[in-house]
């Protein structure tokens, strides 16, 4: 995914909030300001939003031109340092939004501290199979104990596409976070046939995709779904 934004392919990149944050905004961030950290965030809007309602956001992106574009094409003064052992940290100048240049792997709580929130955006989709149950403990390290995991994840049958995006059934994410939360299911879409699920902001109708793109493979599945999870520690 990290030439994919040197190359300018960045059909994942949605070109709006994620609408969840419409019809769900208010419980998710009833009581005021949050702390929210954001996984594999890219340039995504929904950081911009949550940041313009006053949330201290913190995010990591491998790809640093994403992180580039976040800020310039939001009209954001930025200040940037380099973090040992990480990368370069651009931060605004109110020091409310802060994006990590490298590995979300290099991060730890010592260094990040503990969320209200994590936004977990798809982020669990594009991470190796193997590599889950690591990523997993690392995100619930970051959370506070009374916080709340928001977690977004595509099903599809696994036979027409290899990942990533990595297929995560209903039953993975029980199986992955079950022992530690309380898991609610808040919202479930049907995708199927819809021809790029990414691109909400054309309402899933964007021009056809490539024949091997991960686009055209999903659009032959014979289901397709979103789910938006609401995670709590037992």
């Amino acid at each position: 995914m990290h030439g994919q934004w040197g190359v300018g392919d960045t059909a994942f990149h949605q070109g709006a909030h994620d609408p969840l944050f419409d019809t769900h905004g208010d419980m998710m961030f009833e009581g005021g300001a949050k702390s929210v950290f954001a996984p594999l965030c890219g340039k995504s809007l929904d950081l911009i939003w949550m940041y313009d309602r006053g949330h201290t956001v913190v995010g990591v992106e491998i790809a640093e031109q994403a992180v580039q574009e976040l800020f310039s094409e939001n009209k954001l003064d930025v200040q940037v340092q380099q973090v040992e052992g990480v990368g370069p940290l651009y931060k605004s100048t109110d020091g409310r939004l802060q994006v990590y240049v490298g590995d979300l792997f290099d991060l730890t709580k010592d260094r990040l501290g503990e969320f209200d929130r994590v936004w977990d955006s798809k982020s669990i989709v594009a991470i190796n199979v193997v590599d889950q149950e690591r990523y997993r403990d690392l995100l619930l390290s970051f959370l506070k104990k009374d916080g709340q995991y928001y977690l977004i994840t595509i099903d599809y049958d696994p036979v027409v596409w290899p990942g990533p995006p990595h297929n995560i059934t209903d039953q993975r994410v029980r199986q992955l976070y079950g022992e530690y939360c309380n898991i609610e299911v808040i919202q479930e879409s049907n995708l199927t046939g819809i021809s790029n699920p990414d691109n909400k902001a054309s309402g899933g109708h964007a021009p056809p995709a490539e024949p091997n793109s991960v686009g055209a493979a999903l659009r032959t599945s014979s289901y397709l779904y979103e789910r938006y999870y609401k995670m709590a520690f037992k």
